[in-house]
């Protein structure tokens, strides 16, 4: 599929990487007809969870990309999301219209500071959404590579999920944790 130089977010549309959003859908399409997974999934809740790219893919598939939107999505995790060609596109981020939280990290500067600007990736997203800044995070943060902060990484996106997929009510989710630097929910 077609690429766009990274620094230059406004050339990116949604055939940018569009081979991300197939390859989901192909993952989505193998495991509904794999016998193994029959009746251990709930089609109708669906979650997503994506780091960088990844993040760019999931906010995509939630309506950033209306294209690119699939059936039963009902709520998104975006871990230091690259979602600068969301914000250039023109206001593609309006279009999620499912619950979405953006995780970002204090030491992450080429990603963070695009999430959580005012008028940034975080203001664009529609309500509810969240936003949580972990301190001393750079961009690798969620990986093995980097162990900073993992335990919190997890609790906050596993109380958003539950909020918006199990329908548990998590207060968590507006206390803002010892690694925390920065909180907001709308």
């Amino acid at each position: 599929m077609p690429e766009a130089p990274f620094r230059r977010p406004e050339a990116w549309s949604d055939a940018t990487y569009r081979d991300r959003r197939d390859d989901i859908v192909a993952v989505l399409d193998a495991l509904r007809l794999d016998p193994a997974f029959e009746g251990k999934i709930d089609w109708s809740r669906l979650g997503l969870m994506g780091h960088s790219l990844g993040g760019y893919t999931v906010l995509g598939l939630a309506g950033a990309w209306p294209g690119w939107r699939i059936p039963g999505v009902k709520a998104v995790v975006a871990l230091s999301p690259y979602c600068a060609p969301l914000l250039a596109a023109g206001g593609g981020l309006g279009d999620v219209a499912v619950p979405v939280e953006y995780q970002g990290g204090t030491h992450d500067f080429g990603i963070t500071p695009e999430v959580s600007r005012p008028g940034g990736c975080y203001d664009a997203t529609p309500a509810p959404a969240e936003y949580v800044a972990f301190r001393r995070a750079g961009h690798l943060a969620r990986t093995d590579r980097v162990a900073t902060g993992h335990a919190d990484m997890v609790f906050y996106a596993r109380a958003f999920f539950d909020t918006w997929l199990r329908g548990r009510p998590a207060p968590p989710l507006e206390n803002r944790r010892s690694d925390v630097a920065d909180l907001r929910v709308k």
